[in-house]
């Protein structure tokens, strides 16, 4: 369940929003990760350029969703470019404070949680750096279902 704008705004009291237009990029895909953003109002999409080609849409964000988490639990540069498909705003929270609130919980438990998300975060990062070779391009872009379908081979008994 997402978090509503009060609830993150609570965990982060002393973070900024920042009011993004129509078309407004809000990450580069290559930038590095100084901070998150979490999505307060508004809607986005999420893209990646493959070769030159038009950009491929990955995913539709709304209020509550987060951007930059992989950048910041892998410690690599972005890996997507998102832009405002109207007016966003979106808390600023810096990658420091994330880092930080993360190792809040130093026993076996938080442990655990860090392992799990950071192996989650390299493994949908190297999915990504898979789509052109799914895409097909060499050819034509394959077809939504044929990108699924390759993805479930991929990942089979992962839910895709």
């Amino acid at each position: 369940m997402k978090m509503g704008a009060a609830a993150w705004k609570r965990l982060f009291p002393k973070m900024k929003s920042r009011l993004f237009r129509k078309e407004e990029v809000l990450v580069t895909e290559g930038g590095s990760a100084r901070e998150l953003l979490i999505i307060l109002s508004g809607k986005a999409r999420v893209e990646k350029r493959i070769r030159g080609r038009d950009p491929l849409v990955l995913a539709h964000l709304g209020a509550g969703e987060i951007i930059g988490e992989l950048s910041i639990l892998t410690g690599r540069r972005r890996s997507a470019t998102v832009v405002a498909e109207g007016r966003v705003t979106a808390l600023i929270v810096p990658a420091v404070w994330v880092k930080s609130f993360l190792a809040g919980d130093r026993g076996a438990r938080g442990k655990f949680q860090r392992q799990m998300m950071e192996s989650l975060a390299r493994r949908l990062v190297r999915l990504l750096e898979r789509l052109p070779m799914y895409q097909g391009v060499s050819g034509e872009p394959r077809t939504a279902i044929s990108l699924h379908r390759a993805l479930e081979k991929m990942y089979a008994g992962w839910a895709v």
